[in-house]
């Protein structure tokens, strides 16, 4: 049997390194959730991992897929792939509430109508090797959006 643990550490002296980072996730997020809302037909009708790669291929250009429906790389240059599926799953899960409430709330409309899904008080998670690397017992580097690039900061 293999254990896991998973814990949190208060990052101190580096009060504003999230700044920007959190408020570039919140905007890719806002962004998402108004392509999953155009698209919620197609994107119902997928299950598991399905939605989540047929919402990158709507936003996201690769050799593969060159002219995505959405510009989304031009308005968050860079963006690291592991954030970027992370808003994607963060968006879905988010529409899916909204739909699923105001299917709910048409059945039998008591109270305000669900309002459209707004990204919020969202977060990124950091994970490891994409977004964090421990170099020692007690320092580390996180990837951050700083200085108008994504850069790995030491802590």
């Amino acid at each position: 049997m293999q254990m896991y643990t998973t814990y949190s550490v208060k990052i101190k002296h580096y009060n504003s390194i999230f700044k920007e980072t959190v408020a570039i996730y919140r905007h890719a997020v806002d962004y998402i959730l108004n392509a999953c809302l155009e698209n919620w037909e197609e994107i119902s009708s997928l299950e598991g991992r399905d939605r989540s790669a047929y919402v990158e291929h709507l936003i996201h250009a690769t050799k593969n897929n060159p002219n995505p429906a959405y510009n989304f790389d031009s308005k968050f240059y860079k963006m690291p792939s592991y954030m970027r599926r992370g808003a994607i799953n963060e968006a879905i899960g988010k529409v899916s509430s909204y739909k699923s409430n105001l299917s709910n709330w048409k059945e039998k409309p008591n109270g305000k109508r669900p309002s459209p899904p707004k990204a919020g008080y969202v977060y990124p998670s950091m994970y490891r090797s994409g977004m964090y690397n421990q170099t020692g017992d007690y320092t580390a580097q996180v990837k951050v959006y700083t200085r108008n690039t994504w850069d790995w900061i030491n802590i």
